[in-house]
């Protein structure tokens, strides 16, 4: 039997999502707004409350192409930034996701008495099952006075949508605190999968929460995932 054909986007399920998503923002008076400048991305970031971007895509830690990253922003009706998030695209090969985390996290992360923070060897078996072209999608962040109007259930939808547009990732993943899990928001992002541990720590990080839960799709799960969206935006 010969190799298995992977299925596409559909293109007009993909176009109804995007500007069903889009409109929702509209509607509550926010205009979207992408780019892959990150020096551009942080002196944005710098005019808002959010303390700097992650150690995922500082560019003092990162350097990123057009190729390989992009930013997304909600703009309010003053032109101020009100919501951000960025995604990047690594290229696992065969490289697995655990072994990819111990190497980069130990690199660019701080553990708490001022070394580097470091990975468990023995990580959670899922991780090894991802690999390939994998997208990351962080650094989200709303303005608190804009956070009841819903607009992170927009934003990340319309970024896991670009990122699949563009790239044809095999893996999207983001991290998730705990008490966001609990919320159900990685579900109202669009991720079908979710880990409880996402990652285990040797020398856990001073930076950022180590018990992250892990949220992920697979190229068919975010397929599915669309159709289910686009069922939001019939056709008029």
């Amino acid at each position: 039997m010969g190799a298995s054909v992977r299925e596409t986007l559909n293109p007009k399920l993909l176009g109804r999502a995007l500007a069903g998503l889009e409109s929702e923002l509209k509607s509550e008076g926010v205009a979207v707004d992408f780019g892959d400048d990150f020096d551009f991305f942080e002196q944005l970031v710098s005019e808002t409350d959010k303390p700097g971007l992650t150690e995922h895509f500082t560019t003092s830690l990162n350097t990123y192409t057009p190729e390989t990253a992009f930013w997304i922003r909600g703009v309010g009706p003053a032109g101020e930034t009100i919501a951000v998030g960025a995604a990047r695209l690594d290229l696992l090969g065969e490289m697995t996701l655990d072994r990819y985390l111990r190497k980069y996290w130990s690199r660019c992360y701080p553990d708490l008495a001022g070394s580097n923070a470091l990975p468990a060897e023995r990580q959670p078996r899922f991780l090894r099952e991802v690999s390939g072209r994998v997208a990351y999608f962080g650094d989200l962040w709303v303005a608190r006075e804009w956070q009841r109007k819903n607009v992170h259930k927009a934003l990340s939808p319309l970024a896991m949508l670009y990122a699949a547009m563009w790239w044809k990732p095999d893996w999207l993943y983001c991290w998730v605190r705990p008490s966001a899990w609990s919320k159900r928001y990685p579900l109202a992002y669009g991720y079908s999968a979710v880990h409880p541990v996402g990652i285990r720590w040797e020398r856990p990080p001073a930076t950022v929460d180590h018990d992250l839960v892990i949220a992920l799709n697979k190229w068919p799960w975010l397929l599915d995932w669309l159709d289910h969206l686009a069922e939001r935006f019939p056709v008029r």
